[in-house]
């Protein structure tokens, strides 16, 4: 399923991504430290406000797996950057990140925002790489329809912004952003290559297409090729949104509608089979390519003091391509997406505030069918699913539990069932701070489903066996 997202994604990394070939970590700055996201700094002074996060980290995979069995340890170490710089006329922002695996040999490097902007409000404009809130449901269930993902740890997506300009007139009751580009930069997975006639990659997160082709009731065996085209001809390719709310997000009722035309983040994959009737073996050859949707969304919500409920509605249309003759593509079909979320947080809980998370995904469509030149559907599908999950009920929990040594011990805690797939996700996460700057990190993820012939593509079926515990320390300044 994801694994589609993965190696179309990586087609493309070798040029927006520096090396990126294995699991990420996420980089979130603690809130309980007092680091927010770049968006959010509100300095008078003219020097740099700069603060990061670094972060050694080991994981543990309980189960080998028979195509990876050396993929069962990983030692990284990993920081991330943020910086604003404020002068009279313009201001400066970024958000970079990058990490090194020293089981692996091998590094990542990201820039998740990157703009300058004007300084005069309530209109301002950006330009540059830049995080938008265009839709609720998009960002809580990180389904990358509005914005790419970095996801080379599918566990651990980090949202990225759009590039291009932005146009933004806000007010505390009412916003409206513009957005155009020419520029296309694709969500990011794990990096894959050829290796003995198959697509192979060092990442647990991705799994390889069929090796299987039945030809004239005969099975075939399928020799892969990666053919990457010019980058430009994949970034060259723009468009254009609109994003307006109205009402206060932060108190009382509000709304937030928005629209564009843009390309589908996720690169889509085309493919030409050559078969030798001498041999029974079909030699494939896999080229990554863009197309374009239309994405509409809208929000509709409250908020009243620590209490705040909200639904949602996205849909995305996928424009169709005809591939040349000889050649086959993937066709996207269209995805109907509905959610409700209630966040909450109750204080004096053990003299500690907790924040709790309620949320309901339902998706409609999302199923991918390989065509030909003429739009007839392919006896050979690579991949069928665009998401992860289309029913999903998930349930978080974060907040400070106790104290130790007068320091915080700090829990998270994630529930998540999909009914149609008749299985969960559990992420446990603590941190305790020694001081204010440090922090020991101990986790765990659980996946499982109930019937393992029950949906065999769908995605906690194909990654059951990622079930990992993972600790270290992380550095805030």
């Amino acid at each position: 399923m994801s694994s589609r997202t993965y190696l179309a994604a990586m087609l493309l990394s070798v040029v927006v991504v520096s090396k990126s070939k294995a699991q990420s970590t996420s980089l979130k700055i603690p809130q309980a430290e007092g680091v927010s996201s770049i968006q959010q700094p509100q300095v008078s002074s003219k020097p740099a406000t700069v603060y990061g996060q670094i972060r050694m980290e080991g994981m543990q995979y309980m189960t080998p797996i028979p195509e990876s069995p050396n993929l069962t340890y990983s030692q990284l170490l990993s920081a991330r950057l943020s910086g604003l710089k404020e002068t009279s006329w313009i201001d400066f922002a970024a958000d970079v990140s990058g990490g090194t695996f020293f089981t692996r040999g091998q590094s990542h490097f990201v820039v998740s925002e990157a703009y300058v902007a004007s300084k005069k409000a309530p209109f301002r404009a950006f330009a540059g790489r830049k995080k938008q809130d265009w839709s609720e449901l998009d960002r809580r269930w990180q389904l990358g329809l509005w914005q790419p993902k970095f996801a080379i740890d599918t566990l651990r997506p980090e949202e990225q912004g759009l590039t291009g300009l932005f146009l933004d007139y806000n007010t505390s009751g009412w916003e409206i952003v513009g957005f155009a580009t020419p520029l296309f930069i694709p969500s990011m997975g794990p990096d894959i290559r050829e290796e003995g006639g198959g697509l192979v990659s060092d990442s647990r997160w991705y799994r390889a297409p069929s090796r299987n082709y039945d030809f004239n009731n005969n099975i075939n065996t399928i020799q892969y090729q990666l053919d990457i085209p010019d980058t430009a001809k994949l970034t060259a390719n723009g468009g254009a949104a609109l994003m307006g709310r109205l009402g206060n997000k932060e108190r009382g009722p509000w709304v937030v509608v928005s629209g564009g035309y843009l390309p589908v983040n996720e690169l889509i994959l085309k493919r030409k089979n050559f078969k030798d009737i001498s041999e029974e073996k079909v030699d494939v050859t896999v080229s990554p390519d863009v197309t374009h949707h239309i994405v509409k969304s809208i929000d509709v919500g409250y908020t009243v003091g620590r209490m705040k409920a909200s639904v949602s509605y996205l849909e995305d249309d996928p424009m169709e391509k005809r591939p040349d003759p000889e050649w086959s593509i993937q066709k996207l079909e269209p995805i109907r997406a509905y959610s409700a979320a209630f966040d909450f947080s109750l204080a004096d809980i053990f003299t500690k505030t907790l924040a709790f998370q309620v949320e309901y995904l339902k998706v409609e469509g999302g199923g991918i069918t390989d065509i030909l030149a003429d739009g007839q559907p392919d006896d050979f599908t690579m991949f069928d699913e665009r998401l992860k999950f289309t029913n999903a009920l998930s349930f978080r929990v974060e907040g400070q539990l106790a104290s130790f040594f007068s320091r915080p011990f700090v829990t998270r805690f994630k529930y998540l069932y999909d009914y149609d797939q008749r299985g969960s996700l559990l992420n446990t996460e603590f941190l305790y701070y020694p001081s204010q700057k440090w922090a020991v990190v101990v986790g765990g993820d659980v996946l499982g489903v109930q019937d393992e012939k029950h949906d065999p593509s769908g995605f906690l079926n194909q990654y059951r066996a990622n079930d990992r515990f993972y600790g270290g320390m992380t550095y805030v300044f």
